[in-house]
């Protein structure tokens, strides 16, 4: 499977960080977020993070600046395109699966659906999506950023194709 796109749902603190975790490990990411001012928040977060790894000299200027050319800010649902969603929303089984059903019609038959819940059954709302075997677990570990650990959930409809993508995402994000 190629991930080229990235989509993070939510941009409280876990979808900031994996937003910017994605975005530092070189995809191209979108951070969907309905509230404007809480995705404000998360580019000023990100930005802000970013400078912190350039005062450290752990990043150059010009890596930070490759980094956030590499975000889309979106409050619209039609902009979400993309090869991998995480979702990192309210912890709301009936408003999860609501998501990822709106985002299956939008995007291609092979998109993988992660969510990044710790305490709902992933099961549990793989069986109410569209495509359950496109549904697969995505738990980060706070913070995203730093924390190079990701639980990866199968379900009993989760395909081989939808595990490999968040295999090797895994393995791209947890190398840096």
């Amino acid at each position: 499977m190629v991930i080229n796109t990235i989509c993070v749902c939510g941009a409280g603190t876990m979808g900031t960080g994996i937003t910017q975790a994605t975005a530092q490990s070189g995809f191209h990411t979108l951070l969907y977020e309905l509230n404007p001012d809480t995705l404000r928040k998360a580019g000023n977060d990100i930005d802000s993070n970013l400078q912190t790894l350039v005062i450290k000299g752990k990043i150059a200027p010009a890596e930070k600046e490759k980094i956030l050319r590499r975000i889309h800010f979106t409050n619209d649902i039609h902009t979400c395109l993309a090869d991998v969603f995480i979702e990192a929303i309210v912890e709301k089984p009936g408003i999860k699966i609501a998501l990822f059903n709106q985002l299956a019609e939008l995007n291609h038959s092979e998109a993988i659906f992660a969510t990044n819940t710790s305490s709902l059954s992933v099961s549990g709302i793989a069986s109410g999506v569209m495509s359950p075997q496109r549904v697969i677990g995505m738990h980060f570990f706070n913070p995203a950023t730093l924390m190079k650990l990701v639980e990866v959930v199968q379900t009993e409809h989760t395909n081989t194709q939808t595990t490999r993508g968040p295999a090797l995402l895994y393995r791209i994000i947890t190398a840096g």
